[in-house]
């Protein structure tokens, strides 16, 4: 049988170029230069354009998370198909990596001492919340030494993951779902702005002052998930609103989590709009953000190590590869993969 059409609208489109955020920064992160990304100059070192790609991505995956979660009719059917959505387009991105990895060995140890790594990398990072980030022997010469420095974020995405479940059995309630999210918002707002330093020595798997950052745009956007967003007046005037408060905030220079307030809102406003541009993404390169994401970092570095090419050289030539990469990842695996999304779908809403 065949799956519905889902109608096109703009959230495709901005979490490529969400993806695209970070390899700009990344293209000048790990060449070393004591330089930043142009909005990084502009900002004093305030703030760079991955920041907003991050905590993008972070937004949408709440929102979208969340009505997955409304829609899941039992708790293995959710996870399963937060599980079927990460782990086959990262498990063949760390074989891939690994495969590029022997072929640039340069081994000041044995064979067998690159198999252990190489197969303890696999393992550590399959599990999200025990990062393996370099193999001796690669990379070494590079200012950064990691193969996939992307993968960071996977920890706690899972996380949150897991988090939301709390909700599922409050999710027909729908106020009392929405007091919770808020009095959560509110705590992790606390948290950020009080007591950013005592988090970050707190002992925990996940570093928990980043729990903490990445959760309140996490949960901002569950939390507009809830709401009826065709019913909320006047929207264009809220997201004009919620622009102006961006710029104030960073032309001040203040605490950027209060961008918490403004930047979700301006991201799923326009993610839930249209646009030519996104119909013809849906139609044809589909959702490619994801392996364009996972792939970027390695491939940055892999040009790094045989070319040593300048900010700009870097920044396209690992745009037009991970793109390419991107897509055959979606194309090829995670979108193959996503027919057997309902394999656990029993019992009642």
């Amino acid at each position: 049988m065949n799956q519905p059409i889902r109608k096109a609208n703009n959230f495709d489109i901005i979490r490529i170029i969400f993806a695209w955020l970070v390899i700009v920064s990344h293209s000048y992160v790990l060449l070393g230069n004591k330089g930043c990304d142009p909005l990084c100059e502009w900002t004093h070192h305030y703030i760079n354009f991955s920041y907003f790609g991050v905590k993008g991505f972070i937004t949408i995956s709440g929102f979208l998370i969340f009505k997955s979660l409304e829609r899941s009719p039992n708790v293995v059917d959710y996870l399963w198909k937060r599980i079927l959505r990460i782990y086959p387009g990262l498990m063949v991105v760390l074989l891939l990596s690994i495969g590029m990895a022997y072929l640039i060995y340069q081994p000041n140890q044995t064979y067998f001492k690159f198999e252990k790594e190489a197969t303890s990398y696999i393992l550590n990072n399959l599990t999200l919340y025990h990062n393996q980030w370099r193999i001796h022997g690669v990379f070494d010469k590079n200012f950064n030494t990691a193969i996939n420095g992307s993968l960071w974020t996977m920890g706690f995405e899972f996380f949150f993951y897991l988090v939301l479940i709390l909700l599922l059995p409050f999710r027909q309630f729908k106020w009392l779902v929405i007091s919770i999210l808020l009095m959560t918002i509110i705590g992790l707002l606390f948290g950020n702005v009080f007591h950013i330093d005592t988090l970050k020595h707190i002992n925990f798997k996940l570093r928990v002052d980043f729990i903490a950052e990445l959760g309140f745009f996490f949960l901002i956007g569950s939390f507009w998930a809830v709401l009826d967003w065709k019913n909320i007046p006047y929207r264009t005037l809220l997201a004009l609103l919620a622009l102006i408060l961006s710029m104030v905030i960073i032309y001040f220079k203040l605490n950027p989590i209060w961008l918490g307030f403004s930047w979700p809102y301006l991201v799923l406003y326009i993610g839930q709009g249209s646009s030519r541009w996104a119909d013809w993404i849906h139609r044809t390169i589909e959702d490619p953000s994801y392996g364009i994401y996972l792939y970027s970092f390695p491939v940055q570095q892999l040009i790094i190590y045989c070319f040593q090419p300048s900010v700009m050289v870097l920044l396209w030539t690992s745009t037009i590869v991970s793109f390419i990469l991107g897509i055959a990842s979606w194309k090829l695996i995670e979108k193959k993969t996503l027919r057997f999304k309902n394999l656990f779908v029993f019992g009642t809403h």
